[in-house]
């Protein structure tokens, strides 16, 4: 793709078929990735380049659902990518993927469905090369993935001319602080080259890469304990970087999963009739995406007050937040500007976590802002965890009163987009327990928790201390809060220290997945660091 001048030409000659932009929009959900993945692989740059042609393109066509591409434009697609501009139609022409053996390195053809369930887009997905014979799986395609990339040298300078940033391992360009930390990186790549050299009389990348598969058993977990002395003072993010390598394709995140994952939310906009064509056209609904746009500041506001924190959105600060993704460049600059570092969100955490998280978040939105953080009707925290926040209570206190923009307008959809955003949850057990049966004993420990409040809400209204409309009966089908959100953290602001034993601090998360949908165009130009700005 190329970036026209005009956004007419863009959509008339450039733009791609719907489900690309579903992936596309999907990946840019994914902030820190998208950025890096951008900047350091080849094919990816010309992403950077169209910039934030994904939001205006959209904007442009206005109903995404009834959109038809010119013939030209379909057939232009066709001669250059090999398929049908329709989506439906494409798949069945998409027999099968060229993938590369992790033992011979030779090309050859896998199907991407069989009947038995071992095609590549297939959960049992196994595939034995023609040439030598090997069977090869995900796992093993990842493996020569990342060992082709341990084979780059930012040290050669012919690699450097043909791949850039791309010498460098997925996960280890950008910091909070640096979208491009090559001295970093480099170091690490150096100490990888410690562990991984090259045999004697290699006489190819390919042949060192093999060698490094053939060492490693073609396993990612052996990559890791091999690698380990590496990552010595960064375990996290050791994790990090191996879990951009999941298969053989390009991207550092599973954009499949990345896909289904916004089904939830896009429910939820669904629900409240705001994917319906002119559903903001009128002032008086113009006014509740001013309201997720006030909030979505002060969300940030509150970050930048408490850098360590882990903060939960909610949907309507979710739908302002990931409109502001999509415009990726000017999400990255105004980070840095706003809160002084690159913000992105982990959605790999565990579920209990979660829900004590986004119990802090409502404290601590409280104590700044004076005003609560929800107005669905669920209930909210108490004062049972406060000694949580004593440490932030100095950080977290405006001198002036909370901005009147912060309570959301007397309208049922306004109300329940304060809900908190439910998708993107990754459950996690630990280890030697049965995942199941420890996910299901927290749900039920925090359901009776969210009943003790329901219960001392009903009271407070019953004793005249609350009003009636805030609480919501628990029989009226709305779920209850946070079983799966959308986790928001900004690690805190630290360097990466060389050592002897390895290169840590490096900050960040784990791999990310957000989501979401929506117009809501979001300028934070005016916005100071912890200053919440709102002029209506």
């Amino acid at each position: 793709m190329t970036a026209y001048s005009s956004l007419d030409t863009w959509v008339e000659r450039e733009m791609p078929p719907i489900d690309v932009l579903m992936v596309w929009h999907a990946y840019t959900l994914n902030p820190t990735w998208y950025a890096e993945d951008t900047t350091r692989i080849l094919i990816l740059r010309s992403l950077r380049a169209i910039k934030d042609r994904l939001l205006t393109s959209i904007v442009k066509v206005g109903d995404i659902s009834t959109y038809e591409p010119s013939p030209e434009r379909r057939d232009s697609w066709l001669k250059q990518y090999g398929t049908p501009f329709d989506p439906i139609a494409a798949a069945a022409v998409m027999a099968e993927r060229i993938v590369v053996c992790p033992s011979c390195v030779a090309e050859y053809a896998a199907p991407f469905v069989t009947q038995d369930g071992t095609g590549y887009l297939q959960s049992k997905f196994i595939s034995k090369c023609p040439s030598c014979g090997f069977a090869a799986t995900k796992e093993s395609l990842a493996v020569l993935k990342y060992a082709r990339d341990v084979t780059l040298d930012p040290r050669n300078t012919d690699d450097v001319k043909r791949y850039g940033y791309g010498v460098y391992m997925a996960g280890t360009l950008r910091t909070i602080t640096q979208p491009t930390a090559d001295s970093v990186a480099a170091l690490l790549k150096a100490k990888l080259h410690i562990v991984f050299k090259p045999p004697e009389g290699a006489a190819s990348k390919d042949e060192w890469a093999k060698a490094i598969t053939t060492k490693v058993g073609y396993s990612m977990e052996n990559f890791q304990k091999q690698q380990a002395a590496v990552f010595a003072n960064g375990m996290q993010r050791s994790k990090r970087v191996m879990s951009a390598y999941i298969d053989d394709r390009p991207f550092s995140v599973e954009l499949v999963g990345a896909v289904i994952r916004q089904c939830s939310f896009i429910d939820k906009m669904t629900g409240f009739g705001w994917t319906e064509s002119g559903a903001f056209d009128g002032p008086e609904d113009e006014v509740v995406l001013q309201h997720a746009i006030a909030r979505y500041h002060a969300f940030l506001d509150l970050m930048s007050s408490s850098p360590g924190s882990f903060f939960v959105p909610t949907l309507d600060i979710d739908l302002a937040w990931h409109t502001h993704q999509m415009k990726a460049e000017l999400y990255q600059n105004d980070c840095i500007q706003l809160v002084k570092r690159f913000v992105d969100h982990d959605d790999r955490v565990e579920e209990n976590h979660l829900a004590t998280s986004f119990d802090i978040t409502c404290r601590a939105w409280q104590q700044r802002f004076q005003v609560p953080y929800t107005h669905c009707g669920c209930p909210l925290p108490g004062d049972t965890l406060g000694q949580r926040l004593a440490p932030l209570k100095h950080r977290l206190s405006l001198s002036s009163s909370a901005p009147a923009a912060l309570m959301p307008p007397r309208r049922a959809d306004a109300l329940g987009a304060t809900h908190a955003s439910e998708h993107n949850m990754v459950s996690l057990a630990p280890l030697g327990e049965d995942h199941a049966a420890v996910a299901g004993q927290k749900r039920r420990v925090r359901e009776e928790k969210v009943q003790r409040r329901r219960q001392r809400d009903e009271k407070l209204v019953r004793d005249g201390k609350m009003d009636a409309a805030a609480v919501r009966p628990a029989y009226d089908g709305h779920q209850i809060a946070f079983l799966y959100p959308v986790p928001f953290y900004a690690p805190p602001v630290i360097g990466c220290v060389a050592s002897a034993s390895g290169c840590g601090g490096f900050g960040g998360t784990g791999p990310t997945g957000g989501g979401g949908a929506g117009s809501a165009v979001v300028s934070l130009r005016s916005l100071a660091p912890q200053t919440v700005s709102i002029d209506y």
